[in-house]
C-alpha cells in the first residue's frame, strides 16, 4: 500500500513537470472575448479538427508566432479572405478559414445551394489527402462563393462519389442541390 502511494506521488508529479498551457488556453487569455464563442475550439486552428492539421491561421501561429505569440500574427490575413486575422478574431469569425462556421460550407447557385461538410470528407474518404480535391485545375484551397466551381464539382465530386462504392454518395443532381 505504500509502494503504491508512493507510486502514485511520483506519477502525478512527473505530470506537473510536463504540463504545458495549451494553445487554446494562451488564445483566450490573449483574446478574452472569444470564451463561448465559435472560436474558443480546437477549428480556430485546425480545420479539419484532426491531429496535426493546421489550416492556414495554425501554420501562420507555427511559423511566425513562435512561442505561442498569437499577437505576432495579427496583422496577417492567414485565409486570404481581404481581412486581418485580428478583425476576424474581433467578429468572431475563423481566421483561418474562409467559412462562416467550421468546415462546414454553402456553395450558392441557381439549381440550389449545395451543403458541403468538409471535415467529414477529409477525415473520411480523403483520409486528410488535400490532394484529392485540391491542385492545379480542381478546388482553389480556400472557400470563396464568388469563384463558380461547378464544373470541377461535378468531374471531381462525381467521380469520387460513384467509385466509392458508398450507397450514401449523392449520385442525383438533386441530392446535392437543395
Amino acid at each position: 500500500m505504500k509502494m503504491a502511494l508512493i507510486l502514485l506521488v511520483a506519477l502525478c508529479s512527473s505530470f506537473e513537470i510536463f504540463a504545458t498551457q495549451s494553445y487554446l488556453s494562451v488564445f483566450t487569455s490573449t483574446y478574452p472575448s472569444v470564451r463561448g464563442s465559435q472560436l474558443e475550439s480546437c477549428a480556430t486552428c485546425h480545420s479539419p479538427v484532426k491531429a496535426d492539421f493546421l489550416n492556414a491561421y495554425g501554420l501562420d501561429l507555427r511559423d511566425k508566432g513562435k512561442n505561442l505569440n498569437f499577437k505576432a500574427i495579427e496583422a496577417l490575413d492567414s485565409d486570404e479572405d481581404g481581412k486581418s486575422n485580428i478583425q476576424e478574431i474581433k467578429a468572431e469569425m475563423y481566421p483561418g478559414s474562409q467559412a462562416a462556421t467550421a468546415e462546414y460550407l454553402i456553395f450558392t447557385n441557381k439549381k440550389g445551394a449545395v451543403h458541403f461538410n468538409h471535415e467529414m470528407h477529409v477525415t473520411g474518404p480523403a483520409a486528410g489527402d488535400c490532394s484529392k480535391c485540391h491542385g492545379v485545375d480542381m478546388f482553389p484551397k480556400y472557400f470563396n462563393d464568388s469563384i463558380p466551381v461547378r464544373d470541377k464539382a461535378h468531374t471531381i465530386c462525381w467521380r469520387c462519389h460513384s467509385e466509392s462504392g458508398n450507397p450514401n454518395a449523392p449520385l442525383q443532381c438533386d441530392w446535392c442541390h437543395q
